[in-house]
């Protein structure tokens, strides 16, 4: 079986953490974690199952003997494994039953070099599961973010090569039972925006605002905090944004830091799930006029501000009709 390559440019630095919650180095876990939660969002919207893998009582197990004894009795490795696991699970693996490939990573996040991932199969991958994690992996690249603490600004990435096999036919699901949780992540109900700061002389000019190494501007708190004032009830923010400003459990909303566009102007992402329509309308209508009033408030950088303005909106509904 053959590896694949995907080659990776941060352009906000991608964090993993390690036991001692630093960031020295990647970590293949913290891809591979990142990498299943767009995957269960996406086949969850496509109408298939993906269990909830940090519920005890939910998430996929394999009983083998229950396995075996249903190929004795005449059924396919396919069927026997359908009936007891998620279709997320049967790729990445869960209590009983080994994920289907190795990830490698060769780089590192403190220069912003390029980074390889390489997709080493350990069995068999249907062309239907390596085209779903393509697509996945797509997604993230231009609309969300890989790794943790997303919701801090982390994790926005370009690809540079990509070699994973594609697919034009979507997987099938025929599902005799859904039982997924409208609570978690669903493709279909997300939203994406992109928004474009831009300032009226060079960034190089400005005091020490870009981070030299990745060439962005840390200002995911700044925009974060703005959007949560969109929110005037507190149980709601609390519902929207996890609890605390910056704690991504629990949150519903994910804002990048601002990265480099041209010389006076950077993009930021700001993308969430099950958010109602009043808030998604104003963080399009208002998020830029309030930025005007927050972001560097108390620098002079602030007053070099010319402007915030929506460049891009996505349905995550209309880009699964993309993919059918």
């Amino acid at each position: 079986m053959s590896e694949f390559t995907v080659k990776i440019r941060p352009l906000t630095p991608i964090w993993t953490g390690d036991a001692n919650r630093q960031n020295t180095t990647l970590r293949e876990t913290g891809i591979i974690g990142s990498l299943r939660w767009w995957d269960e969002a996406l086949i969850r919207g496509l109408g298939g199952t993906a269990c909830d893998p940090t519920n005890e009582s939910s998430r996929c197990k394999l009983d083998h003997d229950k396995f075996y004894k249903a190929i004795k009795n005449g059924s396919s490795i396919q069927d026997a494994l359908d009936a007891q696991i998620c279709q997320v699970c049967q790729l990445f693996g869960c209590t009983g039953w080994a994920r289907k490939f190795r990830l490698e990573v060769v780089g590192n996040d403190i220069t912003p070099d390029l980074i390889t991932l390489f997709f080493i199969p350990v069995r068999d991958i249907s062309q239907q599961e390596w085209g779903l994690l393509n697509i996945s992996l797509g997604i993230i690249a231009n609309y969300g973010a890989l790794g943790a603490h997303i919701s801090q600004g982390n994790g926005v990435i370009e690809i540079v090569e990509n070699n994973l096999p594609r697919s034009n036919k979507l997987w099938t699901f025929d599902l005799k039972e859904n039982k997924d949780n409208s609570e978690l992540p669903n493709l279909n109900n997300f939203f994406f925006y992109k928004f474009h700061i831009k300032f009226k002389e060079s960034l190089v000019n400005l005091n020490n605002v870009l981070e030299t190494n990745h060439h962005f501007l840390p200002i995911s708190f700044h925009i974060r905090d703005t959007i949560r004032c969109l929110e005037s009830d507190r149980n709601k923010r609390h519902e929207i944004f996890g609890i605390g400003g910056g704690n991504a459990k629990g949150s519903k909303v994910f804002v990048s830091h601002g990265y480099e566009i041209d010389e006076k102007t950077i993009e930021v992402r700001v993308w969430g799930y099950n958010v109602d329509q009043c808030i998604k309308n104003r963080i399009k209508n208002e998020i830029g006029s309030m930025l005007e009033k927050k972001l560097f408030s108390s620098d002079e950088n602030g007053k070099n501000l010319e402007g915030c303005i929506l460049t891009e909106e996505k349905e995550g509904s209309k880009l699964l009709e993309g993919l059918r």
